[in-house]
């Protein structure tokens, strides 16, 4: 199955033009980069295969910038922008999207907002002039930021309810600390507390032309949209650079064990994480491999073979990873049956012990490669997956060359380097954990695990 979706990826980017083949260079339409007067970076990616264009605006505003006791502020910020600018309402903005067939997305990250919006080459000043209206003049209204700080209290009563995101919240305040803005949560206090004033001065001290990237790719003519967005961006003042907390990875502390307390679950939510690797590292590509062998690869994974599909012991389990240019982290998720919480533990354990004690094998990792080969192609197929690709590597601290040599990257990886990794950062020892069930009807299993901490689910991971 992994050859013939690495076969039909082949023949779908020849038919693009933007593959070469499978151990060669994937070849992206060039790409004009060039900088406004005002210091905001354009790059133009002229594709005419299709009559589209696509906009995106990368923006260095996202958790990773929020002041203690205002969690929750970027995203409020992002997602007031469409709530009315100094020309349009709220509803005659929406009607303005409805009316040339588009939407405007909005993705926040750990560390970056992008703002994007996909039209037919027909729409494409409307787009833009709709575009750069939100994202250069908005007036945040009152009831607009009503309407939007309703819908992120409802998200926090929402979230806990969800067993997994409460895993996942308090994973994330033990591995990153409540220091650093990526290990604290949103709370109804810290939401009730975002006032107009606060995300008038998130938005001077993040929005403007040096801490941004705008990305089009699409059917023009390169001197012809630069014109238009000179026109549209070019009078984007420049502000105060905020400064940012920078993540620095603590590989060598050891892992704690967590336990949140709900009662009457009769399931056990599992969350472990630890320190990953950084994108700037010689082994990111042997990390990405190790991480697919280990849990990436659904049901081809290590985790799912042990733990679900001979144990039979869980729901789906895997394994992902989400890599920085400064930091990278390795997350673990599952659930069970209360009666197996201590056996699905163990088992988790026992696999990366075998992966660090046996090392992978040929065979898995040719796999591996096959598929992530494979997959990296069925990225490239539109105009917007490619913007998306590239901003994604930019965040990532990539280059388009680098995105050029990823299949030849990991077809370089040998075992003796994956193996290597797998020592380097995949330690039991080293790997925090999180049981989100209740304490009570698991107590035997959870004194079988050791020394733990406990927390309530009703209360926020960082106080």
């Amino acid at each position: 199955m992994n050859n013939i979706k690495y076969v039909l990826a082949v023949i779908l980017l020849c038919v693009s033009g933007v593959y070469a083949g499978p151990d060669e260079k994937l070849i992206y339409p060039s790409i004009k980069d060039v900088n406004l007067p005002n210091g905001l970076r354009v790059l133009l990616i002229e594709h005419h295969e299709q009559q589209t264009i696509s906009y995106r605006l990368l923006v260095k505003a996202g958790k990773a910038d929020e002041p203690k006791g205002k969690e929750g502020i970027a995203g409020f910020t992002s997602r007031v922008l469409q709530e009315g600018t100094q020309s349009r309402t709220s509803e005659q903005i929406a009607d303005e999207i409805a009316s040339i067939g588009t939407s405007l997305g909005v993705s926040s990250m750990p560390s970056y907002v992008v703002f994007g919006m996909d039209v037919i080459s027909q729409y494409s000043q409307d787009g833009l002039d709709l575009f750069a209206d939100v994202i250069l003049n908005p007036t945040f209204p009152s009831d607009g930021i009503k309407r939007v700080k309703k819908e992120m209290l409802n998200s926090v009563d929402l979230d806990q309810t969800d067993n997994d995101t409460i895993a996942f919240n308090y994973g994330r305040s033990v591995l990153f600390g409540c220091v650093n803005p990526l290990g604290r949560t949103n709370t109804k206090k810290s939401v009730n507390s975002i006032s107009t004033k606060d995300i008038h001065s998130f938005y001077e001290s993040h929005y403007y032309p040096t801490n941004s990237i705008l990305l089009v790719i699409g059917d023009f003519s390169n001197d012809k949209i630069l014109k238009q967005l000179t026109e549209k961006f070019g009078g984007w003042k420049q502000s105060q650079k905020a400064e940012r907390m920078q993540t620095k990875p603590d590989y060598a502390k050891d892992g704690r064990v967590l336990i949140v307390d709900k009662p009457r679950m009769t399931q056990a939510v599992l969350y472990l994480n630890q320190w990953a690797t950084v994108s700037g590292n010689s082994d990111y590509y042997e990390y990405l491999l190790a991480n697919y062998i280990l849990g990436g690869g659904d049901f081809s994974s290590r985790l799912t073979n042990a733990v679900r599909a001979k144990g039979g012991m869980t729901y789906p389990i895997g394994s992902y990873c989400n890599i920085h240019w400064n930091y990278g982290v390795l997350s673990i998720s599952t659930s069970t049956r209360n009666q197996e919480l201590y056996n699905v533990y163990k088992l988790i354990q026992s696999e990366i012990e075998k992966l660090n004690n046996e090392g992978v094998t040929a065979e898995e990792l040719q796999k591996a490669k096959d598929y992530v080969s494979g997959s990296i192609p069925l990225q490239l197929e539109s105009p917007s997956q490619i913007a998306n690709k590239i901003l994604n590597a930019i965040m990532q601290g990539f280059t388009v060359d680098d995105l050029s040599n990823e299949v030849i990257n990991f077809n370089k990886v040998t075992v003796e380097g994956v193996n290597n990794v797998i020592k380097k950062y995949m330690n039991i020892q080293k790997l925090n954990t999180v049981i989100v069930c209740d304490s009570k009807n698991v107590k035997s299993q959870l004194q079988q695990i050791g020394d733990y901490e406990q927390a309530n689910y009703k209360n926020a991971p960082c106080k």
